[in-house]
């Protein structure tokens, strides 16, 4: 971590915290309640001066601040002086426990203006990778997509688009995207992401169109070699390498032979150079020369009608009376009329579907039909990807079905891979069936290379910068209506669902993406901020005993009944609140924690 970056971070969570307390400050001054401390940090004080009976000091800590005021915790109102906090109006106290939120939300609505009248950087609302089978895909959503619009809500970023998506519930949605100069209008079916929590429609943000920095270890052959930090890859052994590309073509140089000779062509300031090594095998990881057999049917593009036969669920079995062994459903290029038998129903039983397509159809058909792992009955059936690796060597053919990895049962990918990872030294024993007939075979698994270096590529990034004065208000204003209302329907799909709880991030989270933002330049760690005063804004509103939004809700409690909460609900309520707001704090640390692994 850099020092500049990190000392940001520091100051700009200590001084969110401080804003919320100095508001609370400047209402206790404005409702004329007396105020004992105005601390600057938390801890035992440091130096300071006291004036007007408050003592303004700094503390040993410098996160935030507090204020502390008089008559706060007499809550059975006995011997009240004028200036103490519950001797004061339901008004004054309302002032008073609002301030700390309303300093935050004014924070917002200055510093949003600024930085959009200024101009910040923001991941571009362009659609790079879209994933083969999801909603997206389903839509005919395309990379180079720029999305304009959402459910008529116009969309400055890619971020921006994520959080509509994740908000917009199970109902679709209707996207207003910009192709080729084109205008065009995509409604999409949005859907759960389990490993991620919130709902999506499958698409990544286009990267930047620059060559991947390479990132190299120091000490490693690349490095002796001469590569270095900052180095954009250009091409491997000759062939060009697009950013999107890059760790793709540089997973399958990880697989190559032990022994080959690895030549990049880089660019280095304005210089081109090349650069050549032989990597050395890796100690973990091993690998055999397979790929899976993918038969089982995930989706097919409504749009795509000469498939339409074939259903989600689907299993290949063959393809023209040839058992399938593939991983793309492709047909001959002068097309015509193919027969597809699939198994499929409860009990599965086969039946054939009848492709007839033309030439363009048939060149189509791979893209139009995307298969996925079958869900697995007699062994794994495998091709063999490198016809001169290890299993290849050792009689391993396409629609082999591997069922146990050194005597072991494998009954998925997942397993088969991990039980060939894990493997150290000597050969490999695999039960394999074939035409029905077991067989054993023993493959020397090779170990993947250690190419010494990765690489980095970056999101496409635009400027977004709002001309004028008077617009960079509105557009303030607007943002900051905005993100109040996404926080408010965030905390409502968590209770539906639809966003799930571990997405709540405490401390270490906000420190992360702090230093982040930090990192990325004043400009747009001035949004975060802003971001994040609003974010506590809402959260210190909530209803909850002991925050800000509780000690308003006591005082809803009095305006309508007329008198005040009893001192000992009001004693049982606040403990209550503590025990939430801890077991919170120990939750999202939690949430914090495994995110870090």
């Amino acid at each position: 971590m850099s020092a500049g970056p990190l000392l940001l971070t520091i100051l700009g969570i200590g001084f969110m915290v401080f804003i919320h307390e100095l508001g609370h400050y400047l209402a206790a001054r404005a409702a004329r309640i007396r105020i004992l401390v105005f601390s600057l940090g938390f801890g035992p004080r440091v130096l300071g001066f006291r004036r007007g009976g408050c003592d303004y000091r700094l503390s040993l800590v410098p996160f935030g601040g507090y204020v502390l005021v008089a008559g706060a915790d007499n809550f059975e109102r006995r011997h009240l002086s004028a200036d103490e906090l519950n001797a004061k109006s339901a008004a004054a106290r309302t002032l008073y426990y609002a301030g700390g939120v309303l300093m935050n939300v004014a924070f917002a609505l200055i510093v949003f203006p600024i930085v959009f009248h200024r101009g910040v950087e923001f991941t571009a609302p362009v659609i790079g990778n879209v994933l083969e089978g999801g909603v997206g895909w389903q839509a005919d959503l395309r990379p180079g997509d720029r999305v304009r619009k959402i459910d008529g809500k116009a969309i400055y970023s890619f971020d921006n688009l994520r959080v509509e998506i994740a908000l917009a519930g199970r109902n679709p949605v209707e996207l207003e995207i910009e192709r080729d100069g084109q205008i065009l209008h995509k409604v999409v079916q949005t859907e759960y992401d389990e490993r991620e929590g919130f709902r999506r429609i499958s698409v990544l943000p286009q990267v930047e169109p620059v060559p991947a920095e390479i990132r190299v270890r120091p000490g490693s052959p690349a490095a002796q070699a001469g590569l270095r930090d900052g180095d954009r890859l250009l091409a491997i052994d000759g062939v060009p390498v697009p950013p999107a590309e890059a760790d793709r073509r540089l997973s399958q140089l990880e697989h190559s032979a032990e022994g080959t000779l690895v030549r990049l062509q880089v660019q280095r300031g304005d210089a081109v150079q090349e650069i050549a090594w032989t990597p050395q095998p890796g100690e973990k990881a091993s690998r055999i020369g397979i790929r899976p057999v993918q038969s089982r049917v995930v989706a097919v593009r409504h749009s795509f009608a000469p498939a339409a036969g074939l259903h989600p669920g689907d299993e290949i079995v063959a393809v023209d009376g040839v058992p399938f062994a593939d991983d793309r459903l492709r047909a001959p290029q002068e097309g015509g009329t193919m027969v597809v038998r699939v198994r499929r129903g409860t009990p599965p039983g086969e039946v054939d579907v009848r492709l007839v397509l033309t030439p363009e159809q048939a060149a189509s058909l791979a893209d139009n039909v995307v298969l996925t792992l079958p869900d697995g009955s007699a062994g794994i059936a495998v091709l063999v990807s490198d016809p001169n690796g290890p299993a290849a060597r050792g009689g391993l053919r396409d629609g082999d079905r591997i069922v146990t990895v050194g005597g072991e049962a494998v009954s998925n990918w997942g397993e088969l891979s991990a039980a060939v990872r894990g493997f150290s030294g000597g050969a490999l024993e695999l039960g394999i069936l074939r035409d029905g007939e077991a067989r054993t075979i023993k493959v020397d698994p090779a170990r993947v290379l250690d190419l010494g270096f990765t690489v980095q590529v970056n999101y496409l990034r635009e400027l977004y910068k709002v001309d004028g004065v008077g617009n960079a208000i509105h557009a303030g204003l607007v943002c900051s209506a905005d993100m109040l209302k996404q926080l408010y329907v965030t905390l409502k799909e968590m209770l539906t669902g639809d966003v799930s709880a571990r997405n709540l991030g405490g401390i270490i989270q906000i420190s992360r993406v702090s230093y982040a933002f930090a990192e990325s330049g004043f400009v747009r760690f001035l949004y975060f901020l802003a971001m994040l005063s609003l974010n506590l804004a809402f959260v210190n509103v909530l209803p909850i005993p002991v925050l800000d939004g509780g000690h308003l809700l006591f005082l809803l409690i009095e305006k309508i009944k007329g008198s005040p909460v009893s001192a000992k609900v009001h004693g049982y309520s606040l403990t209550l609140g503590l025990v939430f707001v801890v077991g919170l704090m120990v939750f999202v640390t939690y949430n914090d924690i495994l995110r870090l692994f």
